[in-house]
């Protein structure tokens, strides 16, 4: 099995961060970001990768605009860096 199936049957059953899958992998956060990118177009038919915005673990200000796989390093309302990173996962489509 190929990484990216492997990474592809994780977020089948669990929601994971970028980060997440590159220390899992042992490998470069680049490789995994290419892995997401190249999962979000060729995915399965009857699934689609989601993502769970990042957040402010702060003030709770959810990064909605932002739809890059790593975190920001800020928070812009509270200047926060406890910055919870955004999730991934794999959704059946209905």
């Amino acid at each position: 099995m190929t990484r990216r199936e492997e990474v592809f049957e994780i977020l089948k059953n669990d929601k994971k961060s970028a980060q997440g899958l590159a220390n899992l992998f042992k490998v470069e956060m680049t490789e995994i970001l290419e892995d997401l990118q190249h999962l979000a177009k060729s995915v399965k038919p009857d699934f689609e990768l989601r993502m769970i915005p990042a957040s402010c673990k702060k003030c709770e200000f959810v990064f909605k605009e932002r739809d890059k796989a790593k975190a920001p390093t800020k928070c812009p309302r509270c200047r926060s860096e406890w910055i919870q990173a955004p999730l991934f996962f794999m959704e059946k489509k209905r």
